[in-house]
């Protein structure tokens, strides 16, 4: 059995499509465990799912380290999976072989975003392990305190820092999923295609700029002191709208986000051409 956990925030509009290709290329059963915060008539998705949660936490890995919780309780087996996935993400392929191969050798498998100035630490927009691993090292998606050097040379941290450090203590080899687009996508990161396994839209639920963009502004640390400086004496809409430094960038990847949503609504096989 896998226990599929996810988050759908202040937006309907994943929700069939990852049902969709989860019920194509899954074939073992599988439960759907969710949060649903912030949708309008959320009572109409709610029977799609084995569980449902509105609880208003506003923390992403605190949802996703319940929602593993009350699998693991919900379980029969420690042998079933956890299977974490982004709202805005979904298989293009079977998992059933790419399950039953990996872990055998690894226990967890999970996305790494190298392409995001070098991340390290696994993602949970694709990460899937037994319960009885998870329940070992005591699997906590929060960030913590963990730091590493990115590619410029910049320490940063993100969700999955304490997963990361986890399995650094228990020197575990863990199966990375890594980008696997075949064409240049018109984003670094965004819209991406991993170990052609994994479609991970990445913009889905927030603001489509991503750490990767900051060398696409010009002259960013002056713009972010002018921001701040009218920030201090400015409405906040009115600071964001003519000061942000990204304003330009974030509706360029908005219109680009959109267009990829309207094509994979349009053709089932939209990956094939990523």
């Amino acid at each position: 059995m896998i226990h599929i956990l996810t988050i759908h925030w202040k937006s309907d509009r994943w929700i069939d499509t990852q049902l969709k290709y989860l019920n194509h290329f899954i074939k073992q059963p599988f439960k759907v465990y969710a949060f649903l915060n912030g949708i309008k008539d959320v009572s109409k998705h709610q029977e799609k799912f084995f569980y449902v949660s509105t609880e208003a936490i506003k923390s992403h890995p605190s949802k996703l380290n319940l929602l593993a919780d009350l699998a693991c309780m919900n379980a029969e087996s420690s042998k079933d999976y956890l299977l974490f996935l982004d709202g805005d993400a979904f298989p293009i392929a079977s998992l059933d072989p790419f399950i039953e191969k990996t872990l055998a050798a690894y226990p967890l498998a999970a996305v790494q975003r190298k392409e995001n100035y070098g991340d390290q630490q696994p993602h949970p927009c694709f990460c899937i392990t037994q319960i009885d691993y998870w329940k070992r090292i005591n699997g906590n998606w929060h960030m913590g305190d963990v730091r590493w050097n990115n590619t410029l040379g910049k320490p940063v941290g993100d969700i999955g820092g304490i997963m990361l450090r986890k399995l650094q203590q228990h020197n575990a080899s863990w199966f990375k999923l890594l980008r696997s687009n075949q064409i240049n996508t018109d984003h670094p990161v965004l819209f991406g295609k991993y170990h052609d396994l994994v479609y991970h839209h990445g913009a889905g639920f927030r603001s489509p700029v991503m750490r990767s963009d900051s060398n696409q502004v010009k002259f960013l640390k002056t713009k972010r002191l002018v921001f701040n400086m009218f920030a201090k004496v400015l409405p906040k809409k009115t600071t964001i709208k003519y000061f942000a430094p990204f304003q330009k960038l974030k509706k360029e990847n908005q219109l680009l986000s959109d267009e990829m949503y309207n094509k994979i609504q349009a053709d089932f096989n939209f990956y094939e051409s990523l």
